[in-house]
Parts: C-alpha cells; structure tokens; sequence
C-alpha cells in the first residue's frame, strides 16, 4: 500500500512521525530464517533480530540507507 498525503508533507520513515508505526513496509517471504542469514552475511541493520517481531510473526527488522524500517516475516505459531 502506498500513500499520498499532499506536496506540503515530505516523506519520512513512519516511527519519527507516529512512534507506534514502526513498519514503513512489511514484506511476506516464505523463508524468513534464510533471508536473515543472508542479510545479516551482507552486514545489514538490525532493528530486531530474527524473533517474533509481532504476534504470530515470525522474522526480522532491518534499516535501509534512508532510516525506512523494512519487516520480512511469515506466520508461525510460538
């Protein structure tokens, strides 16, 4: 989903305007262990490690250049 608010508001990553929306984007993939080892291989930022990011979530959390906050996850029973 991908939003507009006007020319007068600049984009920014979502937790510096509203702290309770941590996700600028949440991304499904079927294999969330393995892509956490590859990025963590490649020397990505962490946010959160590969744990329940959420409930029922199973993933990670890292930063892009740009300080957006990027959630790769499945879902799993704890």
């Amino acid at each position: 989903m991908l939003k507009t608010i006007g020319p007068d508001v600049l984009p920014v990553p979502n937790h510096t305007r509203h702290e309770w929306a941590r996700w600028d984007a949440s991304i499904y993939t079927l294999d969330p262990d393995l892509l956490f080892a590859e990025f963590k291989q490649r020397g990505a930022s962490f946010v959160k490690e590969l744990s329940f990011i959420d409930d029922g979530l199973w993933g990670f959390e890292v930063t892009d250049a740009d300080g957006y906050v990027l959630a790769f996850f499945r879902t799993r029973d704890e």
